[in-house]
């Protein structure tokens, strides 16, 4: 009788272990088309009843020990929307609601009103700030200052010139440098761009900024002047500048130092094309703009030239100074750097979204809405940036999709139900065993 007993409740437990499993699955097919979700598994254990005597144990039927979390990357789908995210590797999204911080694989953020970074919920993405102290703070794109950093201070230019160049006699750069006036003096000048370049060897264009946000472009002439040398000198049109007679508009106008006893970077080339150790290789120039900005001093740095019998060319050009502008759209790189692309066409660094990771994510718990909470099976969260150490890549303009698989899921939906319907038929038979039983009294 005890064994009959025994299998009604293994039939019974086995019904609600099924049934359970058949909900897990009823969740992850819900579930099927929400971003970020990872697909959850039952986990069966057998149960066992106490007090039974060696070599006559007999099953009590079967529980669900848990419900796992299987973490496996999701199919990332393009959307082209710069605040859609999708991690592909490692981590997890860090939102903050009134201290609080959840976790999470759904990366369809927004703006709110205020120009924070917010989930769908209204909750705050966190990252590290600009310039900032290195602290986890919540993003906002209103309190970057499009114009912190408005004027040209130094310009560093990379490239090579020709070695095969033919060298220009002194007494054509003499005459020419007679006929261009040094920014800021009221002799009228001769000398025009196109003399210039007829002379030279190579020149380039390089744009700054004056305190008042003005743009204007700086032309560098490269003459070369002597066997692996070359002199660089650089002028700006007369009517910028303050005290050009109005005759001199579209002439250049030769930049100096401070004390306008230094107009050059005369460039000294190894035989190997490098730049000699005594070789001069930058130049601070002083430009009374016309326009009525502060005078603009600048570094020229030509550091990283080489002399190779190739064409000349101009490998970068890096300066600090952006102008004046407003924030025209954002864009997120894959390391989580929020950039602020900017009206005067010029981008600055906003901030970098931050990502969390686990000992065990498997141990984060579900609170609904996409969201994680952390447990004492998961471990305390390792904070860091995207695709840094073991950190993934962020990749903006795309979400990721459910790892739910439909096929999957009604291929245990099948198991499930037939399990189900067989621990039915083992609690009717032996209901059917027990009236019997009752009918022989």
């Amino acid at each position: 009788m005890s064994s009959i007993i025994n299998g009604l409740f293994s039939g019974r437990s086995g019904v609600s272990s099924h049934g359970t499993a058949i909900s897990v699955i009823g969740d992850n097919i819900s579930n099927a088309n929400t971003i970020g979700f990872k697909t959850a598994r039952a986990e069966f254990e057998d149960l066992v009843a106490s007090g039974q005597a060696s070599n006559r144990i007999i099953g009590s039927g079967s529980q669900i020990g848990s419900v796992s979390t299987i973490f496996t990357q999701g199919t990332l789908e393009s959307t082209t929307r710069q605040l859609d995210l999708a991690i592909a590797g490692n981590g997890f999204f860090i939102l903050d609601k009134n201290g609080e911080r959840f976790y999470t694989r759904a990366g369809n953020f927004k703006l709110d009103n205020e120009g924070f970074i917010i989930n769908q919920s209204g909750m705050y993405v966190l990252g590290y700030a600009a310039n900032g102290s290195g602290d986890l703070v919540r993003i906002n794109i209103n309190n970057f200052n499009a114009n912190n950093e408005i004027y040209t201070t130094r310009v560093k230019i990379t490239g090579n010139v020709d070695a095969n160049q033919p060298i220009l006699p002194a007494a054509t750069l003499t005459a020419l440098n007679a006929g261009t006036p040094l920014a800021g003096s009221p002799t009228a000048g001769s000398t025009t761009f196109a003399d210039l370049a007829s002379a030279a060897a190579y020149s380039t264009v390089f744009e700054v900024f004056d305190s008042l946000g003005q743009s204007h472009n700086i032309t560098a002439f490269f003459f070369k002047t002597g066997v692996n040398q070359y002199t660089v000198q650089f002028y700006v049109k007369a009517e910028e500048v303050q005290n050009s007679p109005a005759s001199d508009a579209g002439l250049p106008r030769r930049l100096a130092n401070a004390g306008q006893t230094d107009w050059d970077i005369v460039l000294t080339f190894t035989g190997t094309g490098q730049l000699a150790a005594t070789s001069e290789t930058e130049l601070t120039v002083s430009i009374p703009w016309a326009n009525g900005a502060d005078p603009s001093s600048i570094t020229i740095n030509l550091a990283e030239f080489t002399q190779f019998a190739s064409p000349s060319n101009i490998n970068s050009i890096s300066q600090n100074g952006k102008g004046v502008g407003i924030i025209g759209n954002i864009t997120v790189s894959n390391n989580g750097q929020i950039y602020a692309l900017l009206t005067n066409g010029q981008s600055a660094l906003i901030g970098t979204i931050a990502l969390a990771n686990f000992a065990n994510p498997e141990g984060l718990n579900r609170v609904g809405s996409n969201l994680l909470i952390q447990t004492p099976s998961s471990g305390a969260p390792i904070f860091g940036t995207p695709n840094r150490g073991t950190f993934g890549s962020l990749e903006s303009g795309r979400l990721e999709l459910s790892t739910v698989d439909i096929a999957d899921q009604f291929v245990k939906l099948i198991m499930y139900q037939k399990g189900y319907q067989a621990n039915s038929r083992v609690i009717s038979s032996i209901n059917q065993l027990l009236n019997e039983l009752i009918q022989l009294v």
